[in-house]
C-alpha cells in the first residue's frame, strides 16, 4: 500500500468534502480523485461512496479508518521522538500564529531569534485554523484561547485586552463621548442590525458603517477616519496615528504551545526559550501598558 494514498484516504475520510480535503492537501480537487481511485482499484475494494453532498466511508473504508489513523499516529510519534532528540541549533521551526498576531506584535522577535541563531529559519503558517501539533503540521503554535490542550506543553505570554480607538480628527470632528453624536462604528461580527458587542461596548448608543470581518482592514478603515474601532491593544497602541478612547478590557490571553515530544529538540528550545525571556515587553504590549487612554473632550 502506497502512505501517499493513505494518507489522501485519510484527508477524504476525515474532511467534510473532497475539495476541503484537496486543500488541506494542498493539491488539486483531481488529484485526490485520482488518487483514491488508485487506492481503491490496488484494494480491490471500494472505500467511498459518492454521493451529491461528498463521500461517505462504505463498510470496507470504515474497517480501514482505525488502521490509516493508528499507522499515522505511529509515523508521527516517531517523527516527534527523532526529531526531539535532535541537538543542533539548526533547521525550521514551524510557527502557526493568526497574521494580525505575527504582523503586528510578534515579527521584530521572530527576526531577532533568527539574528542570533543565523542557522535557525523560522517558518511562518498565518492561520487561524488550529493545526495538529501531534501530526507536525506545525511545531510551536502562538494561541489566543483561554483553554490550551492538555496535551501540549507551553506558557502563558500574557492575556490579550481590547479598547476603542479613532483618529484625533474623528474624535474632533464627530466627539464619540455624546449621546446625540453621528460617530459610527467600524462594524464587524454578524451582520444584525444590532451586534451584542456595540452594547457591551462604552459607547453602545452609536451605530455601525459598513462589515469588515478581517481586523486589518477594520483598522485601516479606522484610520481612514470611517469611523471607530474596537482592537486589542498591541494592535491600536502601536498605530500612531489612532488615541484610545476607553481603558483596556481584558480578553483572551496568548499562549505559547509545543507538543511534550519535541521539548528537548536544540531548537525548539531555543525559541521558547528565547520568546519567554521576551514576555515582559509582550506581555505590557498585550495588556495596552504601551499606550495610554485619553477623554474625547481631551483629545
Amino acid at each position: 500500500m502506497n502512505w501517499d494514498d493513505l494518507k489522501i484516504f485519510l484527508a477524504v475520510a476525515e474532511a467534510p468534502s473532497m475539495r476541503a480535503a484537496a486543500k488541506q492537501l494542498k493539491v488539486s480537487h483531481s488529484k485526490v480523485s485520482r488518487r483514491v481511485e488508485s487506492l481503491e482499484s490496488s484494494m480491490g475494494v471500494k472505500l467511498f461512496d459518492r454521493l451529491p453532498d461528498g463521500y461517505q466511508l462504505t463498510e470496507a473504508g470504515q474497517e480501514l479508518l482505525p488502521v490509516a489513523l493508528q499507522t499515522d499516529d505511529n509515523l508521527h510519534a516517531f517523527g516527534r521522538s527523532v526529531t526531539g532528540r535532535d541537538s543542533t541549533l539548526e533547521g525550521q521551526v514551524c510557527v502557526t500564529i493568526p497574521d494580525v498576531v505575527v504582523i503586528n506584535l510578534f515579527m521584530p522577535y521572530f527576526l531577532n531569534f533568527m539574528e542570533e541563531n543565523p542557522e535557525i529559519q523560522i517558518k511562518v503558517s498565518d492561520s487561524t485554523e488550529v493545526f495538529d501539533l501531534s501530526r507536525r503540521e506545525a511545531d510551536v503554535a502562538i494561541r489566543l484561547t483561554y483553554e490550551p490542550p492538555e496535551h501540549l506543553i507551553g506558557r502563558c505570554l500574557g492575556q490579550m485586552h481590547q479598547a476603542v480607538y479613532a483618529t484625533q480628527a474623528y474624535v474632533k470632528k464627530y466627539r464619540p463621548d455624546l449621546k446625540k453624536s453621528p460617530a459610527r462604528w467600524i462594524g464587524w461580527g454578524t451582520p444584525e442590525q444590532r451586534p451584542n458587542w456595540v452594547d457591551k461596548s462604552p459607547f453602545p448608543y452609536l451605530r455601525m458603517r459598513g462589515h469588515f470581518n478581517n481586523i486589518l482592514i477594520q483598522l485601516e478603515a479606522t484610520k481612514q477616519d470611517a469611523g471607530i474601532g474596537y482592537f486589542p491593544c498591541f494592535l491600536g497602541d502601536s498605530a500612531p496615528e489612532l488615541v484610545r478612547l476607553s481603558d483596556p478590557v481584558p480578553s483572551l490571553e496568548v499562549w505559547l504551545l509545543s507538543h511534550r515530544d519535541l521539548r528537548a529538540a536544540a531548537r525548539m528550545r531555543a525559541f521558547r526559550q528565547f520568546i519567554i525571556r521576551h514576555i515582559p515587553d509582550i506581555k505590557a504590549r498585550l495588556e495596552g501598558e504601551m499606550g495610554k487612554t485619553v477623554a474625547c473632550r481631551d483629545v
